[in-house]
């Protein structure tokens, strides 16, 4: 009878003990908690690549992108009607890297900078064309953003 019993509490035991982890996590870095939000993402495409002809069109593509602890996450559909995903880190100084996806392929990488409500950076596609971002965190529009010069 006593090994049944055991058997029997050992599951109610674990169960319990594996919602501790929440109780026991570490605090977010406040550092970090200030960009945590969805950002509303414009993008440009430079005309050439250095050195290169006019080879690289022009165009421009909005989003939103979402940041919670070191994590970035966002859709981006451009001018085209191409739609890519975003993901890429963030560190407390607010320098954030991270790659656009086309339908699970490499399509560009990116880098910059944000501030407490908004951010510039640069990114370049698989074919070396350069192009250019900026953020607003969540109280913009698209439209808003990209009516900006």
């Amino acid at each position: 009878m006593k090994t049944k019993m055991m058997w029997c509490v050992l599951p109610l035991v674990a169960s319990a003990l594996n919602g501790c982890s929440e109780i026991n996590a570490t605090p977010a870095d406040p550092a970090l908690v200030r960009f945590d939000g969805a950002w509303d993402v414009l993008g440009k495409t430079a005309v050439s690549r250095p050195g290169a002809a006019e080879d690289c069109g022009y165009g421009t593509g909005t989003g939103r992108l979402t940041i919670k602890g070191s994590t970035i996450t966002g859709e981006l559909q451009d001018d085209s009607g191409y739609g890519y995903m975003l993901e890429g880190n963030i560190d407390a100084r607010g320098r954030m890297t991270g790659t656009f996806t086309y339908e699970g392929y490499d399509a560009a990488t990116f880098e910059g900078t944000l501030g407490d409500r908004a951010g510039t950076g640069s990114w370049q596609d698989i074919y070396g064309c350069p192009g250019s971002w900026e953020v607003h965190k969540g109280e913009a529009t698209a439209d808003t953003i990209a009516s900006r010069p």
